[in-house]
């Protein structure tokens, strides 16, 4: 069997070869390729198949942006097939069309449309679709089913319970080895630059990561908590934190989730972090486009107002904004007005960004797939064939430092695939890093443009000045987001619309499950959390109203409210969160 024929250059050798491999395992399989290799080409490729013997092919996405990215792509490769949309306000359905791209909420509701007959599934993300929720997803409506995803691997039991059973085979698509062997994704530099705690950060770090790890050994130890891997061993935990507050367990278990809580703030929030970047400043006004990956949506914020005002044009890019501001700044980053975004995770995983030649990452990553997305976003070849240059900060004798084995950070993923790793002081990265961005190989071949590469719309160009990109970066840093912004638009909302459901019409379980997971938040955040949906027994509170029982601000109790919701988020609590919603829609 070999691929279809499709509008543009032929495929890249890796994606003929997946292509292949899929067909051979019966059209059934999952395909992992590192991002910035050309996934989504691929998916296309097997949509163009389908078409092609005529099944009727329903590609599912995370969100949004995805939505949109994958019916441009699709309708340009395949100007003379039918394509709808559904999600975002689109309600096509299989009527006069052979292809619909969905977001996965569309995709399992009770109207979603469904084929007429034999049907293939191009499941993008894939790893998604193992949450109990999206897995409804997974049905013998579709005996043709792909999916595509950087890293297959959750830290559930997802992938074992629900995505190999369904897809039954895992193809390897592209390596970061096979990428760079051909051509696809550019050399790497690594600087690892060690930043101090001020003297209270270090007293206080120190405090909370003893009173943790004591704790952890207890958990495992005296209350049957796993070990490994971390993220069963956060889920039993959070299940013992919802107990009887009467239970020592319990007890243990609140009092280590509060300990892990600060010192994980404490390493995003380190003040050495955003001085360093200060530093940073002169080189980056000097070369080209900048991602730097923090957090929190606070930590962005401070982020991109230090480089602001060192003179970098920068704005944080977090998922509060609203899509025309997210589109002008990606568009405003592409043609170079802006030169850096500052993004927590929304940036990971689904949207398009322009090349970037520095990557910075602020807080290491605690999750191998987080760091992949993260190198994707800059190892793409650049035009004049020079390495892409990484900077992490870890902040010295932390869980982050690399002389303690910096368990959890998965900086093994970036520091594995680098031409050279160098570890610097504050003071030296500044020098370091300018030398290797006038370090321009011009002697390198970089492979011309092909139809495998992923596909990135074309913005407008740029009618803004300096000037006013400038303004609109500061109106980012500075301005409130609307309440309504938390339930829509977010990254968050699923969680946000589950508390909501919980505090109308949940069960005794399901609160039971609801205030187990908000016990790895602060007190002042779970009151806050409590009266704003509802989960206290009376019904929910105006942003307004719960100011004035805490002595607070409206806007400061939106910025605990976000602060929780996108903690629990970025948990496995979002994922017992997702099975809530599940059972109440059983019922």
């Amino acid at each position: 069997m070999t691929a279809p024929t499709l509008a543009g250059p032929p495929l890249r050798a890796w994606q003929r070869e997946a292509f292949d491999a899929w067909t051979r395992a019966d059209r059934s399989a999952v395909v992992e390729a590192v991002t910035g290799t050309g996934k989504t080409t691929l998916g296309i490729a097997a949509v163009a198949d389908g078409v092609a013997r005529g099944v009727d092919v329903l590609v599912v996405v995370p969100g949004i942006e995805l939505l949109e990215q994958w019916h441009r792509a699709i309708r340009r490769t395949l100007p003379d097939v039918p394509v709808g949309r559904r999600g975002g306000g689109h309600s096509d359905n299989f009527e006069g069309k052979r292809i619909l791209v969905s977001t996965v909420h569309s995709a399992i509701s009770t109207s979603a449309p469904q084929p007429s007959g034999s049907a293939l599934l191009v499941a993008d993300e894939v790893h998604r679709y193992g949450a109990v929720t999206f897995s409804k997803l997974l049905t013998d409506r579709f005996p043709e089913r792909i999916g595509l995803t950087a890293t297959f691997e959750r830290s559930d039991d997802g992938v074992e319970r629900f995505l190999l059973p369904y897809f039954r085979t895992v193809v390897e698509g592209c390596s970061y080895e096979r990428g760079h062997a051909d051509g696809i994704l550019a050399p790497v530099n690594v600087m690892l630059v060690a930043v101090p705690f001020d003297p209270i950060e270090a007293v206080e770090y120190q405090e909370y990561d003893e009173l943790a790890r004591k704790l952890r050994g207890d958990l495992i130890e005296k209350f049957g908590c796993a070990g490994e891997p971390f993220g069963e061993f956060m889920r039993d935990v959070q299940l013992l934190g919802g107990g009887d507050g009467a239970d020592r367990s319990t007890w243990v278990a609140r009092k280590y989730l509060h300990a892990f809580s600060k010192r994980r703030s404490l390493l995003a929030e380190c003040r050495g972090k955003r001085e360093v970047l200060r530093g940073l400043g002169v080189v980056l006004k000097e070369t080209g486009r900048a991602l730097a990956f923090s957090e929190t949506r606070e930590s962005s914020r401070a982020a991109a107002e230090v480089l602001l005002e060192e003179g970098v044009l920068a704005a944080p890019f977090t998922s509060d904004l609203s899509r025309s501001d997210r589109t002008r700044l990606l568009n405003e980053f592409k043609n170079g007005t802006l030169t850096a975004l500052v993004a927590p995770k929304v940036l990971d995983e689904g949207v398009d960004v322009p090349e970037a030649d520095v990557g910075i990452i602020l807080a290491s990553s605690k999750s191998r797939r987080q760091m992949i997305q993260r190198m994707g976003r800059i190892i793409r070849p650049k035009s004049d064939g020079r390495p892409a240059s990484f900077l992490v900060m870890y902040a010295e004798n932390s869980s982050e430092d690399p002389a303690n084995g910096a368990h959890g950070t998965f900086l093994e993923q970036l520091t594995g695939i680098a031409s050279q790793v160098v570890t610097v002081s504050a003071e030296d990265a500044p020098d370091l890093l300018r030398e290797w961005m006038n370090s321009a190989r011009s002697d390198d071949k970089v492979e011309p443009a092909a139809f495998g590469a992923p596909v990135v719309e074309q913005p407008a160009p740029s009618s803004a000045s300096v000037e006013e990109v400038a303004a609109i970066a500061q109106r980012l840093i500075e301005e409130e987001v609307p309440e309504e912004a938390l339930v829509a638009g977010t990254e968050n909302a699923e969680i946000s619309e589950i508390l909501l459901n919980v505090g109308v019409k949940g069960s005794v379980d399901d609160f039971d499950t609801v205030l187990s997971c908000l016990s790895i938040l602060e007190p002042r955040q779970v009151s806050v959390l409590v009266m704003r949906y509802g989960l206290g027994g009376q019904p929910p509170k105006r942003q307004a109203e719960i100011g004035a029982r805490l002595g607070l601000s409206s806007s400061q109790v939106g910025r605990i409210e976000r602060t929780a919701i996108a903690h629990l988020g970025d948990t496995v609590a979002g994922q017992l969160l997702s099975d809530v919603m599940a059972r109440m829609e059983s019922v």
